[in-house]
C-alpha cells in the first residue's frame, strides 16, 4: 500500500468513526457490487461514485463498498 492510499483509508476511517459518534451528522452511505469479478467496471463504478462523493459531500459520506469473493462462497471452511 503506497503513502497516499494510507493517508486515504486514515482519513476515511477517521470521517466513518466521527460519523457514528455523532460527531459528523452526515449520512454514512455504504454502497457497491455484491462481489468483484471485473476489475474494469470496478473502476469505473468507482469514478462515477466519486462524482456522487463530490455532489452530495455536504450531506453524505459515501464510501464505496468492494467485496472481492462471490456473496455464497465460504473463505474460512463451513462450521
Amino acid at each position: 500500500m503506497t503513502a497516499d492510499v494510507a493517508a486515504h483509508v486514515s482519513a476515511s476511517r477517521r470521517r466513518i468513526e466521527k460519523i457514528l459518534n455523532g460527531e459528523d451528522r452526515r449520512l454514512l452511505v455504504i454502497i457497491g457490487p455484491c462481489s468483484i469479478h471485473d476489475t474494469d467496471a470496478a473502476l469505473e463504478y468507482a469514478r462515477r461514485l466519486q462524482g456522487m462523493r463530490e455532489r452530495y459531500q455536504p450531506q453524505l459520506e459515501i464510501v464505496m463498498r468492494t467485496y472481492f469473493e462471490k456473496p455464497r462462497t465460504v473463505v474460512a471452511g463451513k462450521a
